[in-house]
């Protein structure tokens, strides 16, 4: 154990003291505070460790407010103020960029943050049922499989909340508890959604219980047994996520959906004023999903097209484009990250284009898009560390980040998005 000085942070929201040899990420430490650390690995070029005492504590730490913040694994950060989080995460990723690829500076767009604690839309929750042991409905410990039994969670928007102590009370009354892999919650803006993944089939009795539960909390809830899945109880047909200009997207609770949407809608507003669409533009939503931005940008210029790698996303974003009256945009299944499926897109042949890759990032795409006649790129990242990576294609062919800017979808977490828009050099 040794008394550490931390000089910054990284990406992850770990500190960083450059005074210890090799470098040493600390988990839990702040820019400027002075910690016994305790040193958790040892590597070539680097060690990692944990704060075991703060001995002289930044002004930007504050006092977590979950009761169960030190065993849950879910929020790591809210020891420090969120405000503080984003900009010491703005400035590593800026060193990091520029140290990189040799750039002077980077025109960083104010930061768009979540507006409220109460975020989290939709969540998944771990179940111990085990026999012997008390039942446990929560989120995974740190660094355990242990399941910490959660009554109330202040990140999780007020109806997921209030739900949590019904499902504590229906689902240890199941005959087959023990058979439950998983709870997915969704709020959507027409309802509540529920999906309870079983292992193995549910009694009749299970299911009578399960549908008078659905119907007392008018919820839209399904059973899922992996390969296919039921509907126990649907007061609406669809539930559906609001995208920009009164649109939506059909969705269930095992859909990839931004869990922020406040954060999502700001996002959307914000590329599609950076993409800076016209009538005329013809677009390419690349990773576009149940299109999530499709959709808006199919508002606002000729035609757009959509390309996904699941070909049942694909299928359900054309149904649900047509519903709501919009039919310029052509939906495609492909994998981006194949030469040549990518070949047969024929990027060149499009205006502009926007990009949200899952962490995976998009480094084929952006091959292509380098030596391509596109104009602008607007890049939505979960994950900054592919995101620099995929920038080398296209700053090695003459293009440059025109505008660039974090989003605090997940506040209070290690996660942290941003949003670039790339241009040829010379343009704008």
């Amino acid at each position: 154990m040794a008394s550490i000085t931390i000089d910054s942070w990284d990406p992850r929201g770990r500190g960083i003291s450059r005074q210890h040899q090799p470098v040493l990420f600390v988990d839990g430490a702040l820019p400027g505070e002075t910690c016994q650390v305790t040193v958790t690995a040892s590597k070539k070029q680097l060690c990692e460790g944990k704060v075991t005492k703060v001995l002289e504590a930044a002004p930007q730490r504050q006092q977590p407010f979950c009761p169960v913040f030190s065993q849950c694994g879910g929020c790591q950060l809210q020891y420090v103020q969120r405000e503080a989080a984003v900009s010491w995460r703005q400035q590593a990723l800026d060193s990091q960029i520029r140290h990189q690829y040799g750039l002077d500076t980077l025109p960083w767009q104010p930061p768009v943050f979540s507006p409220e604690e109460q975020y989290r839309r939709k969540t998944r929750l771990a179940i111990d049922a085990r026999k012997g042991k008390p039942f446990s409905l929560g989120f995974r410990s740190a660094r355990s499989d242990s399941v910490v039994n959660i009554s109330q969670c202040p990140v999780l928007e007020p109806e997921l909340n209030q739900l949590l102590p019904a499902l504590h009370a229906v689902l240890p009354a199941l005959k087959g508890r023990t058979a439950i892999g998983h709870v997915s919650l969704l709020k959507a803006d027409n309802g509540l959604g529920v999906t309870l993944r079983f292992t193995q089939p549910a009694s009749s009795e299970d299911r009578a219980l399960l549908t008078d539960f659905a119907r007392e909390h008018k919820l839209n809830l399904r059973l899922d047994f992996g390969e296919h899945s039921e509907s126990l109880h649907a007061p609406v047909s669809e539930l559906r996520c609001q995208t920009a200009d009164g649109l939506s997207l059909a969705v269930t609770t095992e859909d990839f959906v931004q869990v922020n949407g406040a954060v999502n809608l700001a996002m959307i507003d914000q590329a599609i004023q950076w993409l800076a669409p016209s009538d005329a533009d013809k677009v390419l939503d690349l990773f576009s999903g149940l299109g999530n931005f499709s959709l808006p940008l199919a508002k606002r210029v000729s035609e757009v097209t959509a390309v996904e790698g699941v070909s049942t996303m694909v299928q359900r974003g054309e149904k649900n484009a047509h519903q709501q009256g919009i039919n310029n945009i052509h939906w495609r299944t492909a994998d981006l990250s194949n030469s040549q499926e990518l070949n047969k897109l024929a990027v060149k042949k499009y205006d502009k284009i926007l990009l949200d890759p899952s962490r995976e990032g998009a480094f084929a795409v952006c091959q292509q898009i380098a030596t391509s006649k596109v104009t602008s790129v607007v890049y939505v990242s979960c994950n900054p560390a592919t995101f620099i990576r995929d920038l080398g294609p296209l700053l090695k062919d003459g293009w440059q980040i025109s505008k660039i800017g974090l989003m605090e979808m997940f506040p209070y977490t290690q996660h942290i998005e941003l949003m670039a828009l790339m241009e040829r050099a010379g343009k704008g």
